[in-house]
């Protein structure tokens, strides 16, 4: 799993490569890069609105805007929140009137407004509205299917509750700080469900010794299904995570899971009746989906055995007939379609790129994704539902790039350990020469 990242992961980094050019790439035109993200598409499947990342050298920090395009083309992306102030994670409300996003609007004297918030705007026009207050910030959030409530992560711990006398940290678990993350705070993650109307929050999950997360909305909006590892040994690096499912109003739950080695993804099919998750048997397994009945107390049933493809960003598709995941595979990232029935595997997206963030809309049969190669960094993509008709619907790099001299990526495929063919990649310096002799980067994954 940690190869298919790496390499998904450097189809992503090592782009400024192509054939028309003016001047080679440098260092500096990192700054100039402009990342986008996160595809939408609307409930009638005619907009995508999506996020553009750019980086503020000076201020040293990352800023991004919500933009919108209309999927057939008609008219050229637009940009639907301001600069200055980042926004990211657009969510269609569920009637498509409202965009509802993540994002600061600092106001004196509020101190929530200080941390990320669910904001919601009218695409008919106004300022956002602010939908959560939460202490600590909102993130991860989703809309119930009536578009009555919201779903959100945010994080609380003992020093809410009381502050602490000293600067003395005290750690009972192996892990205590990240890289680029600093120190670790005594809080986790947990579930509000959030009244849209009001803006009053309910946790429904709590805990000081373990993080829950990946909550999805049951079906009729009345349950929720969370991953969490409640071991009260996850600060030491333990994966055993597990499904769990819990009134959307609070009150007791149920595991649903009993395959706990790297346990995620939980998706809940049509008629809620059961829930399908990614897990292994043992830590040495390779990623496989399970499928377990919603209800708890019944053993989960193995629907596909990932040894070929590491299922990850699982949905139900076509009325539930159809599992779709997205996985990497010979350093390509690419959208299959799996026949739970026949265990059948076809491709949905293809070629020498990564495909990922899809987002389908079954009503009118469309998809938007993200789409990178070693010339292109991501842009948005639309197609039909079988992957054909595929268009580029975002461009927000293409003027950068036709002043860039990039260099075409050759693939080199060679026998490793016990005879397994490895996929390499090698980009050749601008103005090579055959025959002469250059300083060799090697990336190993």
């Amino acid at each position: 799993m940690r190869l298919v990242r790496a390499l998904g992961a450097l189809m992503c980094a090592a782009l400024p490569l192509s054939a028309q050019s003016t001047r080679p790439a440098s260092a500096d035109d990192y700054f100039n890069f402009k990342f986008v993200g996160d595809p939408q598409l609307s409930p009638d499947g005619k907009l995508v609105a999506y996020t553009v990342t750019r980086i503020d050298r000076a201020a040293n920090r990352r800023m991004s805007s919500i933009w919108l395009a209309p999927v057939d083309g008609s008219a050229a992306p637009r940009q639907l929140t301001v600069s200055n102030l980042s926004s990211s994670a657009p969510r269609w409300r569920p009637d498509g009137k409202a965009l509802a996003f993540t994002g600061t609007r600092t106001v004196a004297g509020d101190d929530a407004s200080s941390r990320a918030q669910f904001y919601l705007l009218d695409l008919q026009g106004g300022e956002p509205r602010r939908i959560t207050s939460l202490p600590n910030g909102a993130g991860g959030c989703q809309w119930s299917p009536d578009g009555s409530r919201v779903l959100c992560l945010s994080s609380t711990g003992p020093s809410d509750r009381k502050a602490s006398s000293s600067d003395v940290r005290h750690y009972t678990g192996l892990s205590y700080k990240f890289n680029d993350s600093g120190w670790f705070d005594d809080k986790k993650s947990h579930l509000y469900v959030i009244d849209a109307a009001s803006g009053r929050a309910t946790q429904i999950t709590s805990g000081d010794g373990w993080n829950d997360g990946d909550a999805q909305w049951s079906p009729d909006g009345t349950r929720i299904a969370f991953v969490s590892n409640r071991t009260g040994h996850e600060m030491d690096g333990d994966d055993s995570r597990d499904v769990w499912v819990i009134p959307a109003a609070g009150g007791e739950m149920v595991k649903v899971s009993d395959q706990n080695h790297g346990t995620g993804s939980p998706r809940w099919s049509p008629d809620g009746r059961n829930i399908l998750y990614t897990a292994s048997s043992a830590d040495t397994d390779p990623p496989s989906l399970w499928l377990a009945p919603s209800a708890g107390g019944g053993g989960s049933t193995l629907v596909f055995t990932g040894n070929d493809y590491y299922p990850g960003d699982v949905t139900w598709e076509e009325g539930g007939k159809a599992i779709w995941f997205g996985t990497g595979n010979h350093g390509e990232t690419h959208y299959f379609r799996l026949d739970p029935a026949t265990r059948r595997v076809t491709a949905i997206t293809r070629g020498p790129r990564a495909v990922r963030s899809m987002s389908v809309n079954a009503a009118s049969g469309t998809l938007a994704y993200l789409s990178n190669d070693f010339t292109h960094l991501d842009e948005v993509y639309v197609a039909k539902a079988d992957g054909s008709g595929e268009r580029r619907i975002s461009g927000a790099n293409d003027s950068l790039f036709a002043t860039l001299k990039l260099m075409p990526v050759e693939r080199m495929t060679y026998k490793g350990a016990d005879g397994w063919d490895v996929d390499g990649f090698l980009v050749k310096p601008v103005g090579w020469e055959p025959g002469k002799k250059y300083p060799l980067i090697l990336s190993v994954h």
